[in-house]
């Protein structure tokens, strides 16, 4: 699943990347192996805000598609 289908305040673990988007993301700790939950969406939906390694991060609808993930 991608992380736009997660559902909110639900852990996941990111299995990959899209290359199109995994140096940018990469920079910011978006990483593979990483734990990752979607806390909520802004009023009209897009970005989604994540949190990763003790912070939050917004992120494009778009790009949170191209980011693949397991629920644990």
């Amino acid at each position: 699943m991608n992380l736009t289908d997660l559902p909110f305040n639900t852990k996941a673990r990111i299995i990959s990347v899209e290359k199109s988007i995994g140096s940018i993301v990469g920079k910011m700790g978006v990483l593979p192996g990483e734990l990752i939950q979607v806390i909520r969406a802004s009023p009209l939906g897009d970005p989604l805000e994540l949190e990763i390694k003790n912070y939050n991060l917004s992120l494009r609808k778009s790009e949170c598609k191209l980011i693949e993930v397991e629920i644990l």
